[in-house]
């Protein structure tokens, strides 16, 4: 009698049929949600880019030709502003429905790195009050409890204390965001090696987090609708520094969520934390540093706009248009990223490393010399 009474008020166990139906059902809903919030930000990056654009040239808001422009025709700063309210929308809808969240402290940094990228659009900002807005949001940033704790083995170092935590995230967060920002200098390649980013971010995301990291897709989709736009001659736009302070402060972020050693986003196992990182950021960091040592060498202020980047080498040198330059570098960047998981996987990260070097060297040679 009483295992009669337990068959029929004990549930019974889903059969492996069952259970392997229900995980289809489930990737199924949540692929159909990841593609629905693409969409969205297309379709709402699109309008908005559309939108903005028309209303900077009624007013004729135009990004300035200076000797420098790699442009000469009728552009405008409004594909930043667009990404920020789809980034923003999209969030919202997300919010609303229970589907979508992120640290309240993170949003915060990431509108105030916006709110002075838009400023500086419209207006003249020094980069000295932008720097000091860009530390203020990395200290905010901190509060979201992500942040850099372990070095994961690089130089010896593991875990470290928490003022050299937040020292370190501080400066990794303002040399993000200023690397992004630094390249935006020709069409598409900010946007482009962003997609990268997120498509690779939101891929492991979708795999190894039980959330649904639905503000990656978002933003790709935002992305998607800006480039229809930058590639169109007769209404081209550009992100401006809204839109290259805005994504370096989500690439940041994510970058933490990686190196932080809570997250089980990537093991040491499958390759170094930190290298990884790098790699995530491969040209934006090295072009960066090459600017920087090139002008010092000329004893010029560090953020004196020119040239010298290896996108304008492509263009000046080698007699290349925007988009030839653009997914050149898309390839290395891609190139030494797989480069670099292949290698992981025989190698110590020492030798990694110098084959990774002696890698980018040679096609530094190869393409950009």
């Amino acid at each position: 009698m009483l295992k009669t009474i337990r068959r029929q008020v004990l549930p019974q166990a889903p059969s492996p049929t069952m259970t392997s139906f229900l995980r289809i059902v489930e990737a199924i809903f949540v692929f159909g949600i990841y593609f629905l919030f693409l969409f969205l930000g297309a379709g709402l990056s699109a309008f908005l880019n559309g939108y903005l654009n028309n209303t900077f040239n009624l007013n004729k808001m135009y990004d300035p030709v200076v000797e420098r422009s790699s442009h000469k025709d009728k552009a405008t700063r409004s594909g930043g502003l667009a990404l920020f309210l789809t980034f923003c929308i999209c969030y919202g809808i997300g919010k609303a429905l229970g589907v979508i969240s992120m640290n309240l402290y993170a949003l915060i940094a990431f509108c105030f790195v916006a709110l002075i990228g838009v400023g500086d659009d419209l207006f003249t900002i020094k980069y000295r009050e932008k720097f000091f807005v860009q530390v203020f949001a990395g200290i905010v940033l901190l509060q979201s409890s992500v942040y850099i704790n372990n070095f994961h083995g690089i130089f010896g170092i593991y875990e470290i204390p928490y003022w050299a935590s937040a020292v370190i995230t501080i400066y990794v967060f303002v040399v993000i965001v200023n690397s992004l920002n630094l390249i935006d200098g020709i069409d598409g390649l900010a946007a482009l090696l962003c997609v990268k980013f997120f498509v690779i971010v939101g891929a492991i995301l979708a795999v190894s987090s039980k959330e649904m990291e639905l503000v990656v897709p978002s933003i790709i989709g935002a992305l998607i609708g800006f480039l229809l736009y930058n590639m169109n001659p007769h209404k081209k736009v550009f992100l401006g520094d809204t839109g290259s302070l805005l994504l370096g402060s989500v690439m940041a972020f994510y970058i933490f969520y990686i190196l932080d050693d809570r997250s089980s986003i990537i093991t040491d196992s499958n390759i170094s934390r930190p290298l990884f990182a790098v790699l995530l950021l491969i040209y934006p960091l090295v072009d960066t540093l090459r600017a920087f040592i090139i002008r010092a060498y000329k004893k010029l202020s560090p953020f004196v706009a020119d040239r010298v980047h290896l996108h304008h080498r492509l263009i000046d040198k080698k007699g290349l248009n925007h988009w030839q330059s653009t997914l050149t570098i898309l390839f290395v960047s891609i190139s030494v990223l797989v480069l670099g998981f292949l290698l992981s996987s025989v190698l110590s990260l020492s030798l990694v490393i110098l084959c990774l070097l002696v890698y980018m060297i040679g096609i530094f040679f190869l393409i950009f010399k």
